[in-house]
């Protein structure tokens, strides 16, 4: 169930909407006049900058700086 943004053409106010299906009939929140604009809402995004593809936290034997030298992984 989307939660959309409308600006109302009547009063000029923006209303969040959760809509159910795609034929309900949305109206502002404000002034109850269903002459509304849809609006192109930004989304929230959590980043992380982990590994996620199951390699280890950090270098290739979980020493940091470990990976790319020669004999420098695990000690040897």
């Amino acid at each position: 169930m989307p939660i959309y943004e409308y600006e109302c053409k009547d009063c000029g106010k923006i209303s969040e909407v959760l809509v159910f299906g795609n034929d309900e009939a949305v109206s502002c929140a404000f002034c109850n006049s269903s002459d509304l604009k849809k609006l192109m809402s930004a989304h929230s995004t959590v980043g992380s900058s982990d590994n996620r593809t199951g390699g280890t936290p950090a270098g290739c034997c979980g020493m940091p700086n470990s990976c790319g030298s020669p004999g420098s992984c695990c000690g040897g």
